[in-house]
């Protein structure tokens, strides 16, 4: 089986799978605090980098530190922690792409276009990259 291998799952798929979901449910609760919020649902939006400021800049900010402490939770008992923080990376992404699909495009009716902000693909690249930083900077302080 292809996504059996060790290769591509992760060392431990089910935790992984829970962060990442615990990731996409913090930045789906700061954007309802916002859409109940007037003052902060009302910011003008910036063309091609955000449709809501107010949302994105924040989960940013937000998913920078979530993602590093939370990347240094799963690799602690790891071994080979930059092959496996590349692929909780990977889980990470990859669910909250499909959680914003299905969620917000689909459920919600945002529209396609939610996809055409510059934010939303580099909160996609930051969950790709940190965890798998993180475990190499993990990595090269094993003894």
């Amino acid at each position: 089986m292809l996504f059996q291998n060790e290769y591509f799952m992760p060392y431990r798929f089910f935790k992984a799978l829970g962060f990442a979901i615990l990731i996409w449910i913090v930045g789906f609760v700061w954007g309802s605090i916002v859409f109940m919020t007037p003052a902060l649902k009302s910011v003008a939006r910036i063309p091609y980098v955000s449709t809501n400021p107010a949302i994105s800049f924040p989960i940013i900010f937000i998913w920078l530190v979530l993602a590093y402490l939370l990347a240094r939770n799963y690799l602690a008992k790891t071994t080979n922690r930059a092959d496996e923080g590349f692929r909780l990376g990977v889980i990470f992404s990859i669910v909250n792409f499909v959680l914003d699909l299905l969620v917000l495009v689909l459920l919600f009716k945002t529209g396609w276009n939610y996809f055409v902000s510059l934010t939303v693909w580099i909160g996609y690249l930051m969950l790709l990259i940190i965890p798998w930083l993180t475990g190499r900077s993990l990595q090269k302080a094993l003894p």
